[in-house]
């Protein structure tokens, strides 16, 4: 499995590198500002290796389409691969989830952005899923700064309704968004403290997607992005991550 991943973020960067430019800007919109509500659909896959000699890899599919002027929703279909000892490996599919994203508030200056998500208790067995319903809260403030810069630090919740497994989960996010030369290439910094409430732990991630614009697709910009992370603090579920990816918006 991690030849097979390492692969395809080396094919991944490569075109990257080698692809045209597509210019964007923050005014033509190039998926980094929570703010904007656009038509996406996008493909990703996610290698997280977990301690104890076991990975996740998470293969998805996810569509977002706004409803209205300010209220968007995105069905996210995931199908999972885990790999541990002692236990059978193979991949099935994951928790579908439906997220909404309603602007409350918009200005020149900054936004308050409210979404609330379902993730159902799907998953073809219990290593792949939460094991129980779940619903997701989150209130995002994003304050554009000079230059086209973007600061947007958010918090949310994620709250268990039943099954086997309980989930009580806050996480402060810390997202950032630099303005780069080349309106062809984005990058996003995203810090967080996550803590466990269920089982009393705090950690923290670090996560910084790199993409770039490869071209048209029906009526849209194609981009491709890999996103590498890490875990930091004794309570950690993981070490690292690495996430490759293709999406296009606006179409």
């Amino acid at each position: 499995m991690e030849f097979v991943w390492t692969a395809k973020a080396a094919a991944l960067l490569a075109l990257m590198l080698a692809a045209p430019a597509i210019a964007q800007s923050q005014e033509s919109d190039n998926g980094t500002d929570p703010t904007k509500l656009r038509r996406t659909f996008w493909t990703s896959y996610e290698h997280m290796d977990l301690s104890s000699d076991a990975s996740r890899g998470t293969f998805k599919l996810m569509y977002e389409a706004p409803i209205s002027p300010k209220t968007s929703l995105r069905l996210t279909l995931p199908v999972v691969g885990f790999d541990a000892p002692g236990i059978e490996s193979g991949s099935d599919v994951g928790d579908i989830a439906l997220r909404a994203t309603h602007l409350l508030s918009v200005t020149r200056e900054r936004g308050i952005v409210l979404q609330g998500e379902l993730i159902g208790d799907t998953a073809g067995r219990a290593e792949l899923g939460y094991g129980a319903t779940v619903v997701k809260a989150t209130a995002i403030y994003a304050k554009f700064l000079e230059g086209g810069r973007i600061f947007a630090p958010a918090i949310s919740h994620t709250q268990s309704i039943g099954g086997d497994r309980q989930t009580r989960e806050t996480t402060i996010d810390f997202y950032y968004v630099p303005k780069l030369p080349d309106p062809a290439w984005y990058m996003t910094v995203d810090p967080a403290i996550i803590s466990d409430w269920e089982n009393d732990r705090v950690y923290s991630s670090v996560a910084v997607t790199a993409g770039r614009a490869v071209g048209k697709v029906g009526g849209g910009v194609a981009q491709v992005y890999l996103k590498p992370g890490i875990f930091i603090g004794n309570d950690r579920p993981a070490d690292w991550s690495f996430e490759v990816g293709f999406r296009v918006i606006g179409f």
